[in-house]
């Protein structure tokens, strides 16, 4: 594309660069049209004997047919890509859940000349019909050596978006503590986990209240496993301490695997996160009574979403994890 001024009777069939105004001040041309007869003597009309345009060559391809391409090659299972308009596609859920980005690859993407992809962070927490980003080719028509290499980017690095639906639907609230605080922990912990929950559409069913003993934890455990339960969280009177603490032991005795203990957020320092085969099983630290964010809620969407977690994705939450000042 060559960005050059014209005089007036060669720029028919060509962009108009900048918006053009009346004698009032009011626009009459907005830039990005291509001119037509009727424009041009406008334009005449006003006095004018040239004006900056954007001249596409042979292997140009105009903004909106980039954008359009680029826009569909985005979209995945629950994401839309809308019209391209003005060089602009935005990028919509279709249904809540889990959005995803690969943020490297759209680091390449945004590296190629003209093209400009912005999106939620990963890991947002979105609704149906929450717009996820928006594509924008900034100039008036993109090279199609340009285009190709964003197109290649995209498919080898499929899916660079990704909506992952909530797919959770039970989970089973373990408590544990003394006989005196039953009331208390059950109270506390329960209607916030439950109302966290229930943007997920998932329920949460109140398990087994125990001591704070390993094989009363073990047995909770077994139990709530065999009634088939999706996820776990077990929360007591006293936050977990260590891995070798007690409910951790109570873990590993019923045939969970420990996955970490100890996340750099707060508050939320000391969640633990397991596995029983393919449930997740996490030891809720005391800030999940609050219903202030914290790190339960940078941890149950992805669970709910059916994404298994490894340890590494529980220590990356240490970028952003300082949660005190919001």
């Amino acid at each position: 594309m060559i960005v050059k001024p014209l005089p007036l009777d060669e720029a028919v069939g060509h962009i108009l660069v900048h918006n053009q105004t009346g004698a009032d001040g009011r626009r009459i041309l907005r830039k990005g049209k291509t001119l037509a007869a009727g424009d041009v003597a406008l334009l005449q009309e006003l006095g004018k004997t040239q004006v900056f345009v954007a001249i596409l060559e042979a292997a140009d391809l105009d903004e909106n047919e980039a954008a359009r391409r680029l826009g569909e090659l985005l979209t995945a299972p629950g994401i839309t890509a809308g019209k391209a308009i003005t060089g602009r596609v935005n990028l919509v859920a279709e249904t809540a859940g889990v959005f995803k980005v690969k943020v490297e690859a759209l680091l390449d993407l945004n590296e190629q000349a003209g093209i400009t992809l912005g999106t939620l962070p990963t890991n947002s927490l979105v609704e149906p019909g929450q717009g996820l980003g928006t594509l924008k080719i900034i100039p008036y028509s993109l090279p199609q050596a340009v285009l190709e290499t964003a197109e290649v980017i995209i498919r080898r690095q499929a899916p660079l978006l990704e909506l992952k639906p909530f797919v959770v639907k039970q989970a089973v609230l373990i408590t544990t503590g003394s006989r005196e605080a039953r009331e208390k922990v059950v109270g506390s912990f329960a209607p916030a986990l439950r109302d966290r929950l229930a943007r997920y559409g998932t329920a949460l069913a109140e398990g087994p209240f125990v001591a704070e003993d390993e094989q009363e934890i073990s047995a909770a455990l077994d139990q709530v496993m065999a009634d088939g339960a999706e996820l776990i969280l077990i929360a007591g009177e006293t936050s977990i301490m260590d891995t070798d603490d007690i409910t951790p032991r109570a873990i590993k005795a019923a045939g969970g695997e420990l996955v970490h203990h100890g996340v750099p957020v707060e508050p939320g320092n000391l969640l633990l996160l397991a596995y029983h085969g393919q449930t997740p099983i996490v030891g809720a630290p005391g800030c999940a009574r609050s219903p202030s964010f914290n790190v339960i809620d940078m941890v149950l969407p992805r669970l709910a979403s059916g994404e298994r977690l490894a340890r590494r994705d529980l220590l990356a939450l240490g970028h952003g994890g300082f949660l005190k000042s919001a």
